[in-house]
């Protein structure tokens, strides 16, 4: 009983925190509204890859990267679906491929990476997108929660996957880049404890999302350090609240779906600070955390170096066997 008790007064705990972080991050988008600007960039010739690229925020920041002229390759769960979106949304003439892409199986993360290579022996940007919100306890094909696969590992598993393509890519003059779309909703989360990521007992699916979110983050950071002496650089981005279908099931989007349209943004708003990551030539060298355009800052726990290189170890014993051929 006394457990039981605790984990409501936890979920209760983590509901108030998200409503006052919902608020300061809805006024500093209205604040940053300006700043949230990017301009487009010719780079024909170069080679993005994008999960979950075919609807949402994504779909918006593959319009973009096609306005840039680069070849963008998708990964979606239903490569049907996906194309006819990318047929009703961008011009039949865009440079695009799409392949299969499930995020819930490492397995699929592997085959999807191998086809992009078997293709394509460059790569230039890589923007680790798609995601879930809010999501009941699941346990994925690899034995870990839900949040934590889709919204993390797997993306971690890409983008180690990727990491020699992308070297090879990347110049002096123009660093290859990586790109983490998270969130502001990673100061809720709760310190990591390493040795229960995937517990069923003390799960809560907003410090669950919270978490995946802080470790995109974490990681973000630290491959910035050892890729120091490389010319690949990462970014974490925050791409503001934005009014996406990760809300649909959500309590706000259940009793007052019509508030989402006023307060929030739109995904093409959101995709703004993400594409800035990915093409500005002003962050040449100074990878970080972005919001709204602009350098942000994030949960001082982010920064602890100690506890960013346990999560990149812990990580790789987590993927290890499906970075051996």
């Amino acid at each position: 009983m006394f457990q039981i008790l605790l984990t409501y007064f936890k979920i209760i705990q983590y509901q108030i925190c998200y409503y006052f972080l919902g608020i300061f991050a809805v006024l500093d988008d209205l604040k940053n509204r300006d700043k949230n600007k990017l301009e487009i960039i010719s780079k024909p010739g170069k080679v993005a890859v994008i999960t979950g690229g075919a609807r949402g925020i994504g779909l918006e920041v593959v319009k973009k990267l096609v306005q840039c002229e680069m070849h963008v390759i998708i990964g979606c769960r239903n490569v049907k679906a996906g194309q006819r979106i990318i047929r009703q949304h961008i011009t039949s003439n865009a440079s695009i491929e799409i392949y299969e892409l499930d995020l819930k199986s490492f397995t699929s993360v592997k085959s999807f990476a191998q086809q992009v290579l078997q293709n394509h022996d460059q790569i230039h940007l890589l923007v680790n997108n798609a995601g879930v919100m809010f999501v009941p306890f699941e346990l994925c094909e690899d034995g870990y929660e839900a949040h934590w696969t889709i919204n993390y590992l797997s993306h971690f598993l890409l983008t180690e996957l990727l990491l020699p393509a992308l070297k090879r890519s990347s110049s002096t003059n123009e660093h290859a880049r990586i790109i983490n779309v998270s969130s502001c909703a990673h100061e809720a989360s709760p310190l990591i404890n390493f040795g229960s990521i995937s517990n069923s007992h003390t799960y809560i699916t907003n410090a669950a999302y919270a978490k995946s979110k802080l470790a995109q983050i974490m990681s973000t950071k630290y491959y910035n350090k050892i890729l120091a002496n490389t010319n690949v650089q990462a970014f974490a981005v925050h791409p503001g609240i934005v009014n996406t279908e990760l809300f649909n099931g959500t309590l706000l989007k259940m009793t007052m779906p019509w508030i989402l349209s006023y307060i929030c943004k739109t995904p093409e708003e959101g995709s703004r600070s993400v594409v800035y990551a990915c093409i500005s030539p002003k962050l040449e060298g100074r990878g970080g955390y972005y919001a709204n355009c602009q350098s942000a800052k994030n949960l001082p726990y982010a920064d602890d170096e100690e506890t960013q290189k346990k999560l990149y170890d812990t990580s790789m014993v987590m993927i290890k066997h499906f970075l051996i051929d």
